[in-house]
């Protein structure tokens, strides 16, 4: 298995090796092609609003009240399977003891 692994390796370096060196003679001889320097703001607008719109303000208190309510469903459900698994732990004790 390992002679045939190995035979894939060198197979595979043998044909990237040959792709890699004819394609390095091509773009030698290729033009190169300049970058022009293009103007770059130089930073956020000092004047951003500072407060969001309503409809953000909206959709955000949305979202926190359907996260509130998954955390509490969490926190329900842990809680519940934590006293199922203490009863059942303390009537397997009885059981075996």
């Amino acid at each position: 298995m390992s002679r045939l692994l190995l035979a894939c390796v060198f197979a595979l370096m043998g044909v990237f090796g040959i792709a890699g060196t004819s394609m390095a003679e091509e773009t030698a001889n290729a033009p190169v092609v300049v970058a022009q320097q293009t103007t770059v703001n130089p930073g956020p607008s000092v004047n951003a609003p500072q407060e969001p719109s309503p409809e953000v303000r909206q959709e955000t208190k949305r979202k926190l009240w359907i996260g509130g309510i998954a955390v509490l469903l969490f926190v329900l459900v842990y809680y519940r399977n934590k006293k199922r698994w203490a009863k059942w732990r303390k009537e397997r004790a009885a059981k075996k003891g």
